[in-house]
């Protein structure tokens, strides 16, 4: 359940998304798998709608969030916020249907065009293993197809949920065959690095988000994104400088009916010297928020950080 705050206190991204999570999930998954994307995308509708009118604080980060899009020439110039943001949580809500139809595998190989998928398909079929970045824009639930792409391809995602377990459970009941897994990681100690150290030797792939801390903070840089300072976890970095992998990075967006996966080489390896570690750190926070930045410009409507990115005291003020 939500905690109550304090009117000068943010709600942290966790505590929004885990309120009955596993549950509505299940629920939602039995009605899209019985009566259909279309009769579920009908029942969707009042709810984005009750969300937009009721959700203040998720209202006023959309708003931001295309404030900042629109001054950086993500969307037109005249273009109403407000008329913006409605169409933010639609598109929401079509995010949400695109990872119900991920989990009942629905989404194939053949409806996904992959970019650059051959040199991350070398280093996998190389029995490498690899780190991915990717962040919560677009959906990243659509990378079950990159398993089905690759037979030998399985995709370890770092999460900070509680619910990991349960989800791995929904996700065997959704699709027996499935090669993801959800581990719950709250933060990096050497158990786990060694676990994961094992998994990258058996030629898997770790994935880990990049623009999303741990509910209780965690390590952060604070870099530009949208020409504004925002906080970035240092975790990833962190990690691949304790794994010693390749590190790439993975952004999943959908483009009318079609979606499609982007890699990038982000990296061979990242080294922190201890006595630069903090601005290395920045370095490559830095570089993965202008990657970020570069996508989320072209697919605005696809962020999917209902929070203050930005921070509760951001100096925003609300423009339409």
């Amino acid at each position: 359940m939500i905690e109550e705050k304090t009117k000068n206190e943010d709600t942290h991204w966790l505590q929004i998304q885990e309120l009955g999570v596993l549950q509505g999930m299940r629920f939602m998954f039995f009605i899209y798998r019985w009566l259909g994307r279309g009769i579920f995308k009908i029942c969707l509708y009042p709810v984005i709608v009750y969300f937009f009118l009721t959700k203040k604080q998720a209202r006023q980060a959309s708003t931001e969030f295309l404030f900042r899009i629109r001054t950086q020439g993500g969307i037109p110039q005249d273009a109403n916020i407000y008329y913006w943001s409605f169409k933010h949580f639609l598109q929401f809500g079509e995010n949400l249907l695109d990872k119900l139809a991920a989990w009942s595998g629905d989404i194939r190989e053949k409806d996904i065009e992959f970019y650059q998928l051959d040199k991350f398909s070398q280093l996998v079929n190389e029995r490498k293993g690899a780190l991915v970045i990717v962040s919560h824009l677009g959906n990243q639930e659509v990378c079950r197809a990159l398993a089905s792409a690759n037979p030998q391809i399985t995709l370890n995602i770092l999460v900070h949920t509680k619910h990991a377990k349960k989800f791995n459970l929904l996700l065997e009941e959704t699709n027996n065959n499935s090669r993801l897994h959800l581990i719950q990681v709250t933060e990096v100690k050497p158990s786990t690095a060694m676990m994961l150290r094992e998994k990258l030797d058996a030629g898997e792939v770790v994935v880990i988000a990049g623009d999303r801390t741990p509910v209780n903070g965690g390590r952060q840089s604070m870099v530009s994104f949208l020409d504004a300072p925002a906080a970035f976890p240092q975790g990833p970095y962190i990690l691949a400088s304790v794994l010693h992998c390749p590190v790439y990075l993975m952004f999943a967006t959908k483009n009318n009916q079609n979606y499609k996966i982007f890699f990038e080489p982000f990296t061979d390896k990242i080294c922190l010297k201890r006595q630069s570690r903090e601005a290395d750190l920045s370095f490559w926070a830095q570089k993965f928020a202008d990657r970020l930045s570069h996508y989320t410009l072209q697919f605005p409507l696809q962020w999917n950080n209902f929070y203050h990115f930005w921070g509760a005291d951001s100096t925003f003020s609300d423009k339409r």
